[in-house]
């Protein structure tokens, strides 16, 4: 979109907020991150934080106020070429909030605002692990989960900009009740808080004291990364609980690979902490549940920028084309 300038990027998440200062290359020269507040603070007022955290970023740097591009990632629904958030399940509050439009209002410069999985699947494509891939499938392993599919290196966004809801594919028709609405949903049995409900669901009997342990002996304290750090010492419960999530989440793969046939498959944030731990059951269970062919010919890999792929995903909307 650019070709010379500094780019701010600005992630809107469920749990968190950032917007980062980079160069013209993507590489990041400032950071601010705040908790989002969903529900306490308005949509216009964690913007408005937001735009002067930003600005503040531009001053610091020597670069006034006026950015050459803003590139914005957030959850969907969103409609892509009007710039506006629809209610994502993770940001209930934020129904037909037009984030274009206030932040060009703010800084006087142009912006692009996509699905987070889409903005990472191409900040995958251009600086991570999926460079010199034409056809794969990035996604996101956090909060919640969805995909952003590349194509003969272009973003496929589908006919209502819909593409990637990977996260609200059935994977269990009667299974766990998902944030969206239905039951059974991939984000429901893999996503981080699925990790973490499927622990607690299976403390008994004595069974994850090194789990809750590292939780503070709450049981309804542990996360994810709890269950991350107890399984890489080694914790036999929480191997088997990254173990499930991976199960479904292979499943989901699967049926991803059966209808898009990519080369790469590239998961983010619990993958790239988990590594192995769960990494190993996805596969298995890819294998398991996907043609033979067409999953001998997809890689599983985590994703390549770690934990600068949110902050790079919101810069590569506004990069220069490759």
């Amino acid at each position: 979109m650019t070709t010379s300038g500094l780019l701010l990027g600005v992630d809107i998440g469920g749990t968190k907020c950032a917007v980062s200062l980079a160069e013209p290359d993507g590489t990041i020269i400032g950071r601010h991150e705040e908790p989002t507040e969903e529900g306490i603070r308005s949509p216009g007022q964690t913007l408005a934080a937001l735009a002067t955290a930003g600005k503040g970023l531009l001053n610091a740097a020597g670069a006034g106020a006026r950015p050459a591009g803003i590139g914005v990632s957030c959850g969907g629904p969103l409609d892509a070429d009007s710039g506006i958030i629809m209610a994502p399940p993770n940001l209930p509050s934020w129904t037909a909030v037009p984030v274009k439009r206030l932040l060009e209002e703010a800084f006087d410069a142009p912006v692009v605002v996509e699905r987070d999985a889409n903005a990472a699947a191409l900040a995958e494509f251009r600086l991570g692990a999926g460079r010199g891939c034409r056809q794969l499938i990035y996604v996101t392993m956090g909060t919640g989960i969805g995909a952003g599919i590349i194509v003969d290196g272009k973003l496929l966004r589908g006919v209502s900009g819909m593409a990637g809801e990977l996260g609200h594919t059935t994977i269990l028709p009667d299974g766990p009740l998902c944030r969206c609405g239905k039951r059974g949903c991939l984000e429901a049995l893999a996503s981080g808080p699925a990790i973490a409900r499927l622990a607690v669901d299976r403390l008994a009997y004595g069974r994850g004291r090194l789990l809750l342990q590292r939780a503070g002996g709450v049981a309804a304290a542990i996360t994810a990364q709890h269950v991350i750090e107890a399984a890489r010492s080694d914790d036999a419960f929480s191997q088997d609980v990254l173990s499930e999530a991976g199960h479904y989440m292979g499943i989901g793969l699967a049926n991803a690979i059966q209808a898009l046939n990519p080369e790469r498959i590239i998961l983010g944030t619990i993958a790239v902490h988990a590594q192995e731990l769960i990494l190993d059951p996805i596969r298995a269970s890819v294998f398991a549940h996907a043609w033979a062919r067409a999953a001998t010919g997809c890689e599983i890999v985590p994703a390549g920028l770690g934990d600068r792929a949110q902050d790079m995903a919101a810069i590569a909307l506004v990069m220069a084309p490759l």
